[in-house]
């Protein structure tokens, strides 16, 4: 019985197949990104000067260019460390009530002298300034020749009593405690600093706010900071009103991060 011959496959498509495919994936395939902390820079007002920043008020956080670590100004060799320290800065005088701020104040030798202070303002004080602010604006939109930097000053003015004003109505109370205005956290490194050092400074302030703010949640709304946030990003109806719950806890606890580069 004679052979049966196999027939040859023609392989002649494939190359265009093969090159079909290649197109299909460089086109559906999706390149990671290198990650890093960018923020705007709010950009300079000339305005009336305040008061000047008192020391208590700057956490500051520092690198230089042989990677050693200083957390207001002391050495640190543990850079774990930095969101137990912040932790410290938020919350060194927050369980002080009215009178007892005001009698630290006037005390040079209390303990935490060196640590930003909380305001209380009252529901009534707030409407009041959302009404002082709607005024001013709009008598400097009417001026003639006012510049444009002083109405969105003014204007940013007022959306932070709003803001305020939104926050005091879900806190639920009276009173809405808020750190000094002035609080803010520092961050300095130079240009020769490790990246990953820099990034290690970021990663441990954001991890102390996530967990004030999740403390907070707890108490206030008796569910976590991150069910929250979570929620919120999903549901685009907002039903269980999570946008205020997130903006009372950013009022309790803001995120006022500034770098500055040495100089």
């Amino acid at each position: 019985m004679a052979k049966r011959e196999i027939p040859e496959i023609n392989a002649g498509s494939m190359a265009d197949i093969a090159f079909l495919l290649l197109i299909f994936f460089l086109v559906t395939t999706t390149m990671e990104k290198d990650t890093a902390y960018v923020r705007k820079i709010p950009k300079k007002l000339e305005l009336p000067q305040t008061d000047p920043i008192e020391k208590r008020n700057i956490c500051d956080i520092a690198a230089n260019n042989e990677n050693q670590l200083l957390f207001r100004g002391i050495p640190m060799e543990d850079p774990d460390l930095i969101s137990d320290k912040v932790l410290e800065f938020y919350q060194m005088n927050e369980n002080l009530t009215k009178a007892q701020t005001i009698a630290a104040l006037k005390n040079p030798g209390y303990k935490g002298s060196n640590f930003p202070f909380y305001s209380f303002t009252s529901k009534e004080e707030i409407e009041e300034n959302v009404l002082t602010s709607e005024t001013q604006l709009a008598e400097v939109e009417n001026t003639p020749g006012v510049e444009e930097d002083v109405i969105e000053f003014k204007l940013k003015q007022l959306d932070e009593w709003l803001a305020k004003q939104k926050a005091a109505e879900s806190y639920g109370k009276n009173i809405l405690p808020e750190i000094h205005f002035q609080a803010h956290i520092r961050v300095e490194v130079m240009a020769e600093t490790e990246y990953e050092l820099f990034t290690k400074i970021q990663s441990e302030v954001e991890e102390a706010i996530y967990e004030l703010r999740d403390f907070a949640a707890k108490d206030i709304f008796g569910e976590s900071y991150g069910i929250i946030k979570k929620r919120e990003a999903m549901d685009k109806t907002d039903k269980a009103g999570d946008k205020r719950k997130l903006k009372l806890l950013e009022v309790l606890y803001p995120a006022r991060i500034i770098e500055v580069k040495p100089n």
